[in-house]
């Protein structure tokens, strides 16, 4: 067997966009030189329970072991990728103070982030 080069965390909504970890996760299949045959096991393995609970759900009557890893982009990008609610994403933006002990450059990497929307 060989060593896993890196690690890759389960994914979090509430903290990184899919497309982000999806590039992620594609870096660490080839880092690691992961075959075809072990991309779908592997890609459960590190995604987390919540969202493997939330893939089966979005897959019923379907079962997840029979899709190939482009078919769960797919159906992950589907479903995170509804539009934000402009309201609601300009409250987050004008809620955000900078913490205390947080610099002044990594607040504005927040701040940008939090205007995408």
């Amino acid at each position: 067997m060989s060593v896993i080069v890196g690690t890759i965390e389960q994914f979090d909504e509430s903290f990184e966009q899919r497309s982000s970890y999806t590039e992620e996760f594609k870096y660490f299949v080839l880092v690691n030189d992961i075959d075809q045959d072990n991309i779908v096991p592997t890609c459960f393995s590190v995604m987390g329970p919540k969202t493997c609970n939330l893939l089966d759900s979005l897959l019923q009557p379907d079962r997840s072991g029979n899709k190939t890893y482009g078919d769960i982009v797919e159906i992950l990008k589907g479903h995170f990728s509804q539009e934000p609610l402009v309201n609601a994403e300009r409250f987050r933006f004008h809620r955000r103070h900078q913490e205390e002990g947080e610099s002044v450059p990594m607040f504005a990497v927040a701040l940008k982030k939090l205007s995408e929307h």
